[in-house]
């Protein structure tokens, strides 16, 4: 799993990660880059999301936290989305238009994740769990479905697939694992370069 750590990011690298981000959303969507598709994305509740997230974590970064604070009200308010400063998310982010998708401070998640509608992580009340050290984390190319609930300090692996409507309590740190229920449980394991290979976004969610 590989999210950023650096503390000493430029506005260029900020910018640089947006692009990463359009980007993929563009290749799921099985279209190529240019300046009009960029814009059309920023329009749009995912792309405007990840895009108003990247500069925020820099402002957050610099402790602009005047404008950190209006700008998580502009996220929320214009997109339905809530990310709060200290989530660790690495480039390839991919939100849905619908909006509904809520990560918190205490996250950790991968490159070239997908979050194919509203989902919400989060600690909640679990028995055990430490709010000031545990963290969800989410590997590299992760698929949220729809309506998914992670809670407590859970681990997914590399290539997990969650189920839309899913209720994950538990870790699945192997990668290409896809699962699914309330609890979720584990259904099949696949290649992890035949879901790197897999649009989410223009054909079914699983895998099977």
């Amino acid at each position: 799993m590989s999210g950023h750590s650096s503390h000493s990011r430029s506005l260029r690298d900020a910018l640089k990660t947006v692009r990463m981000d359009l980007d993929r959303r563009l290749a799921l969507e099985g279209r190529r880059p240019n300046a009009l598709r960029y814009l059309g994305l920023m329009f749009r509740r995912g792309g405007m999301a990840v895009t108003l997230f990247r500069l925020l974590d820099w402002t957050h970064e610099r402790k602009f936290r005047l404008v950190s604070k209006l700008g998580h009200l502009a996220l929320f308010y214009l997109t339905r989305t809530e990310i709060h400063s200290g989530a660790r998310i690495g480039p390839g982010l991919v939100l849905p238009d619908i909006g509904g998708v809520g990560l918190p401070a205490f996250c950790d998640i991968g490159r070239n994740c997908t979050f194919t509608g509203p989902a919400l992580l989060t600690l909640g009340g679990m028995e055990g769990v430490n709010l000031s050290a545990d963290r969800i984390v989410l590997g590299d190319d992760c698929v949220i479905g729809s309506y998914v609930r992670i809670i407590g300090a859970v681990t997914l692996g590399n290539g997990t697939q969650v189920k839309p409507s899913s209720v994950v309590m538990t870790s699945f740190p192997k990668e290409g694992y896809l699962v699914s229920g309330i609890p979720a449980r584990r259904r099949v394991v696949l290649p992890i370069e035949r879901i790197r290979r897999w649009s989410p976004l223009r054909a079914e969610f699983t895998q099977e």
